[in-house]
């Protein structure tokens, strides 16, 4: 080898050896910058690349009735999210989860695929069957995440009140919509990571935003009279052959609703998704029928146009007005202005509604709340239509309104009217949630009645109810009829609106029967409604027994009803105690107190109105801290536990399967660290 070709390889070595110096000083000072300079920046890139950012639920309160029964509540449930730059197969993933889902293999795996997509929910709020199921597949980049699940444990019962919450928990109808501010609480948010198990861990460094739980509440509803009246309505409906059924019953004293309820053919034990977005008792109309005549009664009697025993020709069952011609079920002569009630005479009423005019008929039916909102606390409540006397009407548009036609008003306006009848003459303001609760079950406020106005004299309405009195034991509502109980009350009978169109559908009606007992101190107001029953269709033959055989269901054996203290029997899921109705009646008698002291305030006042205010702090200033024990029982043992924890309140089981015993009972109140404890077995 000569010299040049010795020195051309050392040159070459040398050139080599220095360019892999500099290599290498580049390679450390790239690592130096990337470990030690810029070693935080590079942690979070990569703790960024492997995080996902999930919404901590805030826990939704609970809803009870007014003896403190569990209406909904939450279950504790599993919900698996997919992170797509995690998964390896995307399409077993799919293939997996679109099995149990109504999503399509195609639509999941798109999910999965799309650039720049971090998490993505594949299966919400599952049964733990299901949850372990997906568990054991050990899915490459399928994670879960704790959530809970809203439970309703009588469903179908009381579902047009309650309404029903979303997959999220957020309230869509009835009062789980109306009151979901309260009953929502606030979401917080946690970022999760993928650690070396595949496993999902909170990262303590990162900041949370911790959920809060939503306040829960107490209903006026008694879902022992709620069954009650839901199974008589479906019994009714197959009778009758209607083609749905609906009824409310309240207190006329203090306005709370005791049940309400709206039942079909198609849907009387429906889901809440479907067909119940809007509770028809207070958004849908219908023209009342014989039921609306008290209108008429009450301005004449007001105005002095007419008196009781008043004599009316009722014209032998056929009358001409006009063009028009009113006929009666019965060929009536004289009658006595009572006995156009009782006897629900259509030519008689209209006579009576000519003298009193169109002024006085529209200054009355606005009186009793027609054509306006009652303002009661659920959602999608409409006016009704009342038409304005702008222009004087002709004598057979008072005779039409006399007889409830031309007039179109919501069920519960129509029971609100006969309640101001049953209290005395007050037009109080419908309402179904009692109290609400803070997460350990305090009660942070209370709603009272509240007095809209003064819509009848007190000797107003103590006439009317004799002419109610008297539908019942001789006249048109004679089916109502109890043994020992003095029940007042109206039958109505209308032929059946056509929807969206004018006039009338041919051979439809609806039949209709309201009333309050004990007529002599009216403690419950009722109403129940058939649309369009075959064969018979009069109100007299169809609603009126109905509503006898709910009466007959709650009104005690001794027939004497104290202050809403409804009998407890035929409802398997309901505990009736003696300690229960004591909580229950100090808990209402409190709240009648105040109510008479409003009504005797308003009658100072003339036709003033007068709003009796919300108490916030007066229960739990006499609490001293103490907690309101729920009921549990009906609840499997873990569903137990799971809501005693939630407030707070230590528990004892005793046996397995459902709770069929509790004690402490309902209602009473608990000091702080006391046990509850619960008997529970798998059968009855």
């Amino acid at each position: 080898m000569t010299s040049k070709k010795k020195l051309e390889i050392k040159r070459r070595s040398t050139i080599l050896f220095i360019c892999s110096i500099f290599f290498t000083l580049a390679v450390f000072l790239r690592v130096f910058d990337l470990q030690v300079l810029r070693s935080g920046y590079i942690q979070r890139i990569a703790i960024k690349q492997q995080e996902v950012c999930l919404k901590l639920e805030g826990k939704r309160g609970v809803v009870y009735d007014r003896n403190l029964n569990i209406l909904a509540f939450n279950l504790p449930s599993e919900s698996f999210f997919g992170v797509p730059y995690s998964i390896s197969r995307k399409d077993l993933v799919a293939k997996k989860i679109s099995g149990l889902t109504d999503k399509s293999y195609e639509k999941i795996k798109s999910s999965l695929s799309l650039k720049g997509k971090k998490f993505v929910w594949l299966k919400r709020k599952c049964e733990s069957e299901e949850a372990e199921k997906i568990k054991k597949w050990n899915l490459d980049g399928v994670y879960t995440q704790e959530e809970t699940k809203r439970s309703y444990p009588y469903y179908p019962l009381a579902c047009d009140i309650i309404g029903f919450a979303d997959i999220d928990n957020k309230g869509l109808a009835g009062i789980e919509y109306q009151y979901d501010h309260l009953l929502s609480g606030q979401d917080g948010r946690g970022i999760f990571q993928k650690d070396g198990w595949g496993n999902s861990y909170q990262i303590k460094e990162s900041p949370l935003s911790y959920p809060q739980s939503g306040k829960s509440l107490v209903l006026t509803i008694d879902l022992d009279l709620q069954a009650k009246l839901e199974e008589e309505l479906k019994n009714t409906i197959k009778v009758t052959n209607s083609q749905a059924g609906s009824g409310i019953f309240m207190n006329p004293n203090t306005g709370e609703i005791l049940a309400m309820s709206f039942l079909s053919q198609e849907n009387s034990g429906g889901r809440y998704s479907e067909l119940r977005l809007k509770n028809k008792l207070v958004a849908d109309v219908f023209e009342p029928g014989s039921t609306f005549k008290i209108i008429t009664a009450a301005a004449a009697l007001e105005k002095g146009i007419k008196n009781p025993e008043d004599s009316i020709y009722a014209e032998l069952g056929c009358y001409k007005i006009g063009k028009k011609v009113l006929r009666d079920i019965k060929e009536y002569g004289w009658l006595t202005f009572k006995e156009c009630v009782v006897f629900s005479s259509n030519i008689g009423m209209a006579k009576v509604a000519i003298e009193v005019g169109e002024k006085g008929l529209f200054e009355y039916a606005k009186k009793l709340g027609f054509g306006e909102k009652t303002g009661i606390d659920l959602p999608g409540e409409v006016r009704g239509v009342l038409s304005s006397p702008d222009k004087r009407w002709s004598d057979i548009s008072l005779a039409t309104f006399a007889m409830g036609y031309g007039v179109s008003v919501t069920p519960l306006q129509l029971i609100t009217a006969y309640a101001a009848v049953a209290n005395g003459g007050l037009l109080l303001k419908p309402y179904v949630v009692k109290a609400v609760l803070d997460e350990e079950g305090k009660i942070i406020q209370e709603f009272h009645p509240i007095v809209v106005k003064r819509a009848l004299k007190p000797q107003t309405s103590r006439i009317l109810t004799e002419f109610l009195r008297g539908v019942v034991s001789d006249g048109t509502g004679i089916e109502v009829q109890i043994e020992g109980v003095n029940i007042a009350g109206k039958t109505g009978t209308a032929q059946k609106t056509k929807i969206g169109k004018r006039g009338y559908e041919r051979g439809k009606y609806m039949a209709s029967f309201v009333g309050f007992f004990p007529a002599e101190d009216p403690q419950i107001v009722g109403l129940v409604i058939l649309d369009s029953p075959k064969g018979l269709y009069y109100g007299s033959q169809t609603a009126a027994p109905a509503f006898r055989r709910i009466t007959q269901r709650i009104i005690p054996s001794q027939n004497l009803l104290l202050a809403n203290e409804l009998e407890k029997t035929d409802f398997s899921f309901a505990v009736a105690t003696k300690q229960e109705k004591v909580y229950d009646s100090k808990f209402r008698k409190k709240l009648d107190s105040k109510v008479n002291n409003s009504i005797s305030r308003t009658e100072k006042k003339d036709n003033e109105v007068e709003v009796v205010g919300v108490s916030m702090n007066e229960i739990n200033e006499k609490n001293d801290g103490r907690k309101i024990m729920p009921s549990v029982v009906g609840l499997t043992a873990r569903e137990a536990i799971k809501l005693l924890s939630s407030y707070s309140i230590v528990s004892e089981i005793r046996g397995s399967g459902v709770v069929r015993k509790q004690h402490p009972l309902p209602g009473n109140m608990l000091s702080q660290g006391k046990t509850c404890f619960l008997e529970c077995s798998l059968s009855d």
